[in-house]
C-alpha cells in the first residue's frame, strides 16, 4: 500500500504529526532537514528553516505536505522517516497499541 497523508493534526517548529491512509498517527521530525536545507542556502528550501513560514505547511492535493514556495515531500519518505505519535495516540493508531 502506498502510504499518503490524510489530515495534519498538529505542527511545531520543524516537526508536523499527521494521519496516514494506514489509520496512524505518526510525527515527523523535520529539524534536520531544515538544518540542511538552511545551510544550502538556495532561497527556496532554505525558507523553511523561519518557523513561523514552516507553520504554513498544507495538505497538498496529491497527499503529502506542502508549502507556498512549492517545496514538498513524497509521503512514502515521510511515512518511513516518522515515528508514532505518543501525544496524539488514538485507538486508530495500530503502531502505538
Amino acid at each position: 500500500m502506498l502510504q499518503k497523508i490524510v489530515e495534519i493534526i498538529a505542527v511545531k517548529p520543524f516537526e508536523i504529526t499527521c494521519k496516514f491512509n494506514t489509520g496512524e498517527v505518526r510525527t515527523i521530525e523535520l529539524k534536520e532537514w531544515v538544518r540542511e536545507f538552511k545551510e544550502a542556502n538556495n532561497g527556496w528550501t532554505s525558507k523553511l528553516a523561519e518557523p513561523e513560514y514552516f507553520k504554513t505547511v498544507k495538505l497538498a492535493s496529491y497527499s503529502t505536505l506542502a508549502w507556498d514556495n512549492e517545496v514538498d515531500f513524497d509521503p512514502e519518505v515521510l511515512y518511513n522517516v516518522s515515528e508514532p505519535s505518543v501525544e496524539y495516540r488514538t485507538t486508530q493508531n495500530p503502531a502505538t497499541e
